[in-house]
């Protein structure tokens, strides 16, 4: 109230969040945090989220005669290309 700006400092903030901050920045922490304080939220490791992205192109550029190339290609093995590309 009152229109005065409020500083928030590092110090401020819980020591297991510190990272978070230097990462994405006090300013779009506090955006974090008045949109989703409070919750419980799962950040996913980053492998796991451009695994996605890898199935895609997978599926993209499988042609049913080319499983040997692309389980070079992307460091997997024949049968997991193939699985992939059964379940797409």
């Amino acid at each position: 109230k009152g229109g005065k700006i409020m500083t928030v400092k590092m110090e401020d903030i819980s020591e297991n969040l510190h990272g978070l901050i230097k990462i994405i920045g006090m300013e779009n922490f506090l955006k974090v945090s008045k949109a989703l304080g409070g919750s419980s939220i799962y950040i996913p490791i980053y492998k796991n989220v451009q695994m996605a992205e890898r199935n895609r192109q997978i599926t993209k550029e499988y042609n049913g005669k080319n499983t040997k190339e692309l389980s070079k290609k992307y460091n997997l093995t024949k049968q997991q290309i193939e699985k992939l590309v059964r379940e797409k």
